[in-house]
This record gives C-alpha cells, sequence and structure tokens, in this order.
C-alpha cells in the first residue's frame, strides 16, 4: 500500500530525536518532502510524527522503528520504506551514540565500543547500500552524514565514539569518489560544538545555571548551535547546484573557539 499517492519525494532521516533530526525532518518536509523517521524507539518516533503532521498535514511523515546497530532491521525498514513511500531521494545519516561523561582506553567495554561503533558507523554503511541503487537509477540523490569535532580529533574519553565518526568521514569521502560523477552528493556536515538539545544542550545549560552565567544564558544562540538554524544547513547542501557541491562543511556557534578544536 502506498502512503505517498502524491509521489512527493522522500527524505529518510536515520537517527530522528528532538533535535538536529525532528528539525532537519520539519525543513525538508516545508519544501515539499515526505519525510521517514528512523530511530529505535518507538515512543519518541510517534511524538516525532504526530507533531510534524500537526503543523504540516497528514501523511507528511511516517516513522519506522529501527535497530541501526542490526543490518537485518536497518535492511527491513528501507525495504518498507520503499514499498509504502517509494525511492529515496535524500538521506540523512544523523544517528550517532557517544556518552555525556567521557570514559579512559582501560574503563571502555568491548560491547560499548562496539554498539557505539555500530551506531556511528556500520548504521551509515547499511542505510547507504539501501539508498544507493535508487539514487544511481535515478541519476541523482543526496546523501548527508553528520559528523562532529570527534570526526576530526580524537579527544580523551571520545574511545567508544571517534572511531565511529573517524570512519563516517571515510565512508563520506569514498561515496564522493565513487558515485559523484554518476550524480551522487555526498556531505559530511562536522557539527563543531555544543547542540542546544536535550542531552548536550540541555548539560551545558544546567552548568551555566549552576556557576550563574549570566552572560551566556542571556545570549544562547552565540554559543549553542540551533537544530532549525542546523536544519537550513542540511537543505543548502542538498539544494547546491552540481557547478558547486560541497563535500565536506564545519559548522559552529559564534563564540566556540574553532582553533581548539581542529
Amino acid at each position: 500500500m502506498s502512503y505517498n499517492p502524491q509521489k512527493k519525494p522522500i527524505v529518510a532521516v536515520a537517527g530522528v530525536g528532538p533535535g538536529i533530526g525532528e528539525a532537519v525532518a520539519r525543513e525538508f518536509v516545508s519544501h515539499g518532502f515526505v519525510v521517514a523517521l528512523i530511530a529505535r524507539t518507538e515512543e519518541k518516533l510517534q511524538t516525532i510524527r504526530t507533531a510534524i503532521e500537526e503543523t504540516y498535514g497528514k501523511g507528511t511523515a511516517r516513522y519506522y522503528s529501527t535497530d541501526l546497530r542490526v543490518e537485518e532491521d536497518v535492511n527491513s525498514s528501507f525495504k518498507k520504506i520503499r514499498d509504502e513511500l517509494g525511492p529515496v531521494n535524500v538521506l540523512v545519516y544523523n544517528a550517532g551514540a557517544r556518552r555525556v561523561n567521557g570514559r579512559s582506553i582501560l574503563d571502555t567495554t568491548t560491547e560499548e565500543f562496539e554498539g557505539f561503533t555500530k551506531i556511528n558507523l556500520f548504521g551509515a554503511f547499511w542505510s547507504t547500500k539501501c539508498v544507493l541503487p535508487d539514487m544511481l537509477d535515478a541519476g541523482h540523490g543526496t546523501i548527508i552524514y553528520t559528523g562532529a569535532t570527534g570526526s576530526l580529533r580524537g579527544m580523551p574519553g571520545l574511545s567508544s565514539f571517534s572511531p565511529g565518526k573517524f570512519g563516517l568521514r571515510s565512508l563520506s569521502q569514498i561515496v564522493t569518489r565513487e558515485y559523484q560523477s554518476r550524480g551522487i552528493h555526498a556531505a559530511h556536515l562536522i557539527i563543531d560544538g555544543p547542540v542546544d538539545g536535550v542531552l548536550i544542550g540541555g548539560v551545558v545549560r544546567r552548568q551555566w545555571e549552576r556557576v550563574g552565567d549570566r552572560e551566556k544564558l542571556g545570549d544562547v544562540e552565540a554559543h549553542l548551535m540551533q537544530p532549525a538554524d542546523l536544519a537550513g544547513i542540511y537543505w543548502y547542501l542538498h539544494t547546491q547546484p552540481r557547478s558547486t557541491w560541497t563535500h565536506e562543511l564545519d559548522v559552529r556557534s559564534q563564540k566556540e573557539n574553532m582553533f581548539s578544536k581542529m
């Protein structure tokens, strides 16, 4: 059964949460897309789907509960997306697993290292393989991978996070070199700093409140990246003309110190 009778273009957002993922979904839907929401927690997906449909109308979002650590689960979800909505035109791989409080290598378990790497890298590999054939048949397609400061350099405490993000950057480069000439625009977006979301942004805000940092609390956008503003960057990458495709773009808030990161 088709849930996209008007045959609108499809954006699949893997790793949807109440932050960048939801903001990106909303951005693309506002431009006429139908969004396939992909994440593991069904309750969270239902909430986001409902909120998007309340804003943009029934049928603008559909969710697929998926464990991105399991290849069979990823393959099954993308098959359902194709059957129910149509071929994916844009893939945004936004999934990421990391600790708020870091652990040294000696304190990092094999289970955590493997699980985080599967979410940060393997899920992207499997998702890419699912959407590429249809994109290649169509002669065009966009794949955007969400990177991080940890994509560029290893940092203490992030032994279970950075290796997967390093690999994601490499995967994006490989997709570009193998398929750009055939119409596939792969882009790696480095989120170089904290985002004003529930997890990291919430922790940062509480720290500011504890120490009474009125300057930062009074000018949040200068210190924390806003999901809706980031979503505009994803749309910008998708809509770039073929003569000026960006492969890698790094973004940070105004008062985030770039030179300490690179």
